[in-house]
């Protein structure tokens, strides 16, 4: 079955969403109000259009910024303070980026410093 317009203009407003998001990433006032707002649709839209994928605006977001972290690990390596790593990609503080991070990662920040390796989580 062919996808209905409706479906078509949520699939163009996520599209356009995370393009936003990529553009933005390191801005500290990036929301979900923000990124509505640069697109002209509401911020129910906005959900609405996001509740047609795997995941939430907000999940994107951060797995996006977790993402950019870990690659800031790989870059600067053990000189940068896990804290620092946080701070820059908007955790609330560095226990909730550890926590983030092990999940996604399967091992914690300086763990994952320490042996340059980390698993998939499952």
């Amino acid at each position: 079955m062919r996808p209905g317009p409706h479906t078509d203009h949520q699939h163009i407003i996520v599209r356009a969403a995370k393009g936003v998001i990529e553009r933005n990433i390191e801005d500290p006032d990036l929301s979900p109000a923000m990124i509505a707002g640069i697109l002209g649709v509401s911020l129910r839209t906005l959900h609405r259009s996001f509740s047609a994928t795997d995941e939430s605006i907000m999940t994107f977001m951060r797995r996006r910024r977790l993402q950019n972290a870990h690659d800031d690990l790989l870059r600067c390596g053990n000189p940068v303070g896990v804290s620092e790593i946080a701070a820059r990609w908007h955790f609330s503080d560095a226990s909730h980026f550890i926590r983030a991070f092990k999940a996604a990662y399967g091992t914690t920040p300086a763990a994952y410093l320490r042996t340059g390796t980390s698993k998939p989580a499952s």
